[in-house]
């Protein structure tokens, strides 16, 4: 399994809290099956905004840490980039860590937790036009998709790829985000899940119990595709199984 929205990176932002608590939460991902973690930093938005240069120094003593202590785990790195309205320019100069390399480049993106701002789609088609897919984090935890998930639907037929977090389908979050997330497999419309992890006690890491329910609600070809085969894609640049090039 693969997992691509993690705060696993310690002391950067509302995340892991220590080195020995980052390196508990690479040993549960370890121990639960997760081969390949990509440290995620939340990035240019009002609370937090992790520059590049902290980001891969504790990438870089994580990975080492990681290492000496004999996981097996791959730890990369990307950020979680807050929603602006000049998303397009941060890509044009270079600014948005994003998810893996290659051809395809994709970005995680996250709205404000409350709502979704009325010009996101007219931001994230100037972000498509810089060559970079948007990759909606946990949009089931939205109030504003709620009522409404054909809203998010509509996001990922004009480009966008939509993450839901493991943690929506094993009811860690609130009825209303596990109904939805139920609602947009029901639509064929969830392309990846990932823990988003904050802490080893508190919003662990892990995909096993998730993917165990994806197999419950849509089959086990579609647990192995959003663990698995697009993260992959997303990893490598190429474009997303069962996503329009």
């Amino acid at each position: 399994m693969i997992d691509l929205h993690a705060h696993v990176l310690p002391a950067l932002d509302d995340g892991s809290r220590s080195p020995d608590e980052s390196l508990a939460m690479l040993r549960a991902a370890d121990a639960d099956g997760t081969r390949i973690l990509c440290a995620t930093p939340h990035a240019h938005g009002p609370d937090y905004d992790v520059v590049r240069d902290a980001a891969v120094a504790a990438h870089a003593t994580l990975v080492r840490a990681s290492r000496e202590a004999g996981l097996s785990i791959e730890v990369r790195l990307a950020s979680e980039v807050w929603f602006r309205t000049d998303l397009d320019r941060l890509a044009s100069e270079g600014r948005l860590a994003l998810l893996g390399d290659g051809a395809r480049r994709y970005v995680l993106v996250e709205f404000p937790p409350t709502h979704v701002p009325p010009e996101a789609e007219e931001v994230l088609f100037r972000l498509r036009l810089e060559g970079v897919t948007p990759v909606i984090a946990h949009p089931e935890r939205n109030p504003a998709f709620w009522a409404r998930p054909e809203a998010a639907v509509r996001l990922r037929e004009q480009g966008a790829l939509l993450q839901i977090t493991a943690g929506s389908l094993t009811g860690l979050f609130r009825k209303e985000a596990k109904d939805c997330a139920r609602a947009l497999f029901d639509l064929d419309a969830v392309d990846l899940i990932a823990s988003d992890c904050h802490r080893a006690d508190r919003r662990p890491p892990g995909l096993s119990e998730a993917a165990r329910v994806v197999v419950k609600w849509a089959g086990r070809t579609q647990a192995e595709r959003v663990t698995d085969a697009v993260p992959r894609a997303i990893l490598a640049g190429d474009v997303a199984p069962g996503v329009s090039a």
